[in-house]
Formats: C-alpha cells, sequence, structure tokens
C-alpha cells in the first residue's frame, strides 16, 4: 500500500460545505489516483516512536445527498502514505500546534503540504508585515489608545482576526465603537486593523503563485 494513500488531517466530513469546502475539491481530484485516509486532529498519536492516527479510508461523490462514504476504520502508520494533506480550520490553538510538532517527527519521511514547521512559524495574517507597502494602512494591536488614533485617521476601518479564517469576525465599522472593541479585543487578544477601501465591494483578486511564477488568479466577491 505504500505511497498508493494519501492522507487528509481535517475536520470531520460532515463538519465541511461540499459547494464551498477547498478540502472535499481536493479530495475529489486525489481519489482518481490515490486512495483517501481521512483522520481528525485529535486522533493522531505517537505510539512506540511512530506517528499513528485514527481514522478512515473515504470516498467523496458530489451527487449523492450524502457526499461522503466511510469505507473503513483503522489505524494507520503514517510513514506509508505518499502525502499528508494538512487541511484542519484555525482556531490556531495548542492542538493545532501540538499537530505540527508530531507531524515535523516525521517530515523528512513523507511529504507533507504545507511543511508543518513553516505552518507553525508562520502567521497568515502577520506575515503580511513584509508585504506593506502593497497593502492598505494597517496595524496589528490590541492596544485601545493606538486603535483609537487609526480609527480618527482613517474613519472606516475592517477589524480582523489575526488567527481567524474563511472570513469569520471580520467587521466593518464607520464609527469607534469603545465597548465593542473592547470584547473583540477579549476574545481574539491581537487583532489587525485595516483601512477600509470600498471598491472591495466588488471583489478582489487571488493570485497564486509556485516559486516566483504565477500560475493562475481567481476573482473573490462578497
Amino acid at each position: 500500500m505504500t505511497n498508493k494513500i494519501i492522507a487528509i488531517q481535517g475536520n470531520h466530513p460532515s463538519k465541511l460545505n461540499p459547494k464551498t469546502d477547498t478540502s472535499i475539491f481536493l479530495a475529489n481530484e486525489i481519489q482518481k489516483r490515490y486512495k483517501i485516509f481521512y483522520y481528525d486532529p485529535r486522533d493522531l498519536s505517537v505510539i512506540s516512536s511512530k506517528v499513528i492516527a485514527k481514522g478512515f479510508f473515504i470516498k467523496f461523490n458530489y451527487n449523492n445527498k450524502k457526499f461522503y462514504k466511510i469505507l473503513k476504520k483503522q489505524k494507520l502508520d503514517l510513514i506509508k502514505c505518499k502525502f499528508i494533506l494538512i487541511r484542519q480550520d484555525p482556531p490556531f490553538n495548542l492542538e493545532y500546534i501540538s499537530t505540527t510538532y508530531i507531524l515535523e517527527t516525521i517530515k523528512n519521511k513523507v511529504k507533507i503540504i504545507n511543511n508543518p514547521t513553516s505552518i507553525r512559524n508562520i502567521s497568515e495574517k502577520l506575515y503580511s508585515i513584509k508585504y506593506k507597502r502593497f497593502m492598505p494602512s494597517t496595524i496589528f494591536t490590541q492596544n485601545i489608545d493606538e486603535i483609537k488614533s487609526f480609527f480618527k485617521k482613517n474613519k472606516s476601518v475592517i477589524l480582523k482576526p489575526i488567527h481567524s479564517f474563511s472570513g469569520n469576525d471580520i467587521y466593518l465599522l464607520s464609527k469607534f465603537r469603545l465597548n465593542f472593541i473592547k470584547k473583540f479585543i477579549k476574545k481574539h487578544n491581537y487583532i489587525m486593523c485595516q483601512k477600509y477601501l470600498s471598491k472591495i465591494s466588488k471583489g478582489d483578486k487571488r493570485v497564486f503563485l509556485i516559486n516566483g511564477k504565477v500560475c493562475g488568479v481567481i476573482s473573490r466577491v462578497p
């Protein structure tokens, strides 16, 4: 079975939306070539120095109302896989971080996408600091005075949690709402504040770069 299995570490399929979730699109294409072994992050273990996942082989079918079928439940030594895809949603919490440490122990024996070390070390939103000259005016903070000053300068501001995903908990504020902001910071700690660009209502572009080469682009419309 070596190199005939692709493992997916992700949220249980019952929690996914087949119309919008990229993991299902990827899995649907993968199953044309390989067997798919699917497991939840909480079912990842280290047993006798082996990285073991308790999960199931699965088949996806968009034509059925229930778009997936669990074929066989079992435990699997993950170094038997050709690839492992890390696909679970944030929050980027200690469970998430712990799985990166566990998978890191086998990353030289099996290809893991994305590299667990990189996932842990690179915060998606904070990494954008490197590209601030291409961005609207932006600050990262949990200091109320800094946020108030930023509001005064930019009038309309977008608030984003640093470790959220899929557009969750993103707010447009056209006036300074102190109590709301305090609750937002209490829930999310560090946040990203960004000047609102009105033309975003018409959508933005997502550009795909591979080894520095533009390989594709899509439009995202809110």
